[in-house]
């Protein structure tokens, strides 16, 4: 097991927004390696937006650790952006070069460190090519937990990317659908789907729901609200819980929103449900979800009916599709997965630490 691994990703370890390098994180700490979790694209720009991190502005380029893991928020003068910007993305193509050779000596000195180097898609695909430079015998392994062009970041991390494949030591793919995409880039692409931490599954709190039929869905991705607006008006007698979703402009009455919350506080909303709920939007290449979402995981492993849009389903018997938008459909799912029992399957699910280990032994 090598003793010092860096994570780079747009998150950040130390907010309550659980995403898969958290769940590495600690995986690797409890594997007994030196952990290190550097989380980029955040300047002042950031108090204006959504940005989940906003509250860590002023703990921003100092080092904090936090459960053993060493957290650095690199905070820059500004940052490159994309969404928002339509046509004019390529207006910001410059403020992206700037940015990837800018100062940031913390993240020079962690890569120059680490033995294994972990960089998730998003705007920290673009800094590969530097962190080599710092850690020319590490293993950099390009962690892909979204294809770029799904999430719509801006087309220059693509490009940066490509020009820096060189660098990568190995791509992870999270989807078996993915992994035609990095064809161009003659790197060694493995699939290694996310995992599970299976120990914070043993001991899930009570009821927390009154009498009746409830159902539930946590996190952001994708969020479709109009889903919920056909949901929950032809269905007033089921309750619909909303966990870290985007606020609701106008909802039904039997639509409750929770906003985020721990991980395991989560948890007796997932196992106590009537079914669960990924309403993805539609969107292009987004079939990748059947493999990767990481909440119809969760609720493949309580034993929970799933209700999504086919390109998410896959071939699953526990997940009942619909066509976003249209409203027969997502009916007739809601209704079938009330009234369908689980069916036991032979899927594989991988703790966290496998997981882990799998990375390391490529």
């Amino acid at each position: 097991m090598p003793e010092e691994i860096l994570l780079v990703s747009r998150h950040d370890y130390r907010t309550g927004w659980r995403a898969n390098l958290h769940f590495l994180a600690d995986a690797y700490r409890d594997l007994g390696c030196n952990v290190r979790f550097v989380s980029t694209g955040f300047s002042p720009l950031s108090l204006l937006s959504t940005d989940h991190r906003k509250g860590l502005f002023w703990a921003g380029n100092t080092w904090q650790n936090i459960n053993g893991v060493d957290c650095y928020l690199w905070r820059s003068i500004i940052h490159p952006f994309g969404k928002g910007l339509g046509n004019l993305k390529s207006l910001t193509s410059g403020l992206f070069k700037w940015w990837i050779n800018s100062t940031c000596n913390a993240l020079d000195d962690a890569a120059a460190s680490a033995d294994v180097v972990i960089v998730e898609s998003g705007i920290s695909a673009s800094l590969v090519g530097r962190i080599r430079r710092s850690a020319p015998k590490a293993k950099i392994i390009y962690l892909v937990s979204d294809l770029l062009e799904t999430v719509g970041a801006h087309p220059f991390i693509e490009e940066q990317l490509f020009r820096d494949r060189d660098a990568i030591s190995h791509i992870v793919v999270v989807a078996r659908a993915m992994a035609a995409h990095f064809e161009p880039y003659r790197r060694p692409v493995h699939f290694i789907p996310h995992g599970l931490s299976k120990s914070e599954f043993d001991n899930i709190g009570p009821r927390p729901y009154s009498a009746g039929r409830n159902v539930v869905t946590v996190g952001s991705m994708l969020f479709d609200p109009g889903f919920f607006h056909v949901g929950a008006r032809s269905f007033p007698d089921v309750q619909f819980h909303l966990i870290g979703t985007p606020q609701m402009e106008e909802k039904p009455e039997n639509v409750t929103e929770y906003g985020r919350m721990p991980f395991d506080q989560t948890l007796p909303f997932l196992k106590h449900a009537d079914a669960g709920i990924a309403p993805y939007h539609d969107q292009d290449h987004a079939e990748y979800l059947s493999d990767s979402s990481m909440k119809l995981m969760q609720y493949d492993y309580l034993q929970l009916p799933a209700i999504c849009p086919d390109f998410a389903a896959g071939d699953n018997v526990n997940r009942h599709g619909y066509r976003p938008g249209n409203e027969p459909s997502i009916r007739t799912a809601i209704e079938n997965a009330l009234q369908t029992p689980f069916k036991a399957n032979t899927t594989e699910m991988l703790d966290w630490k496998d997981v882990a280990t799998r990375y390391i032994e490529l």
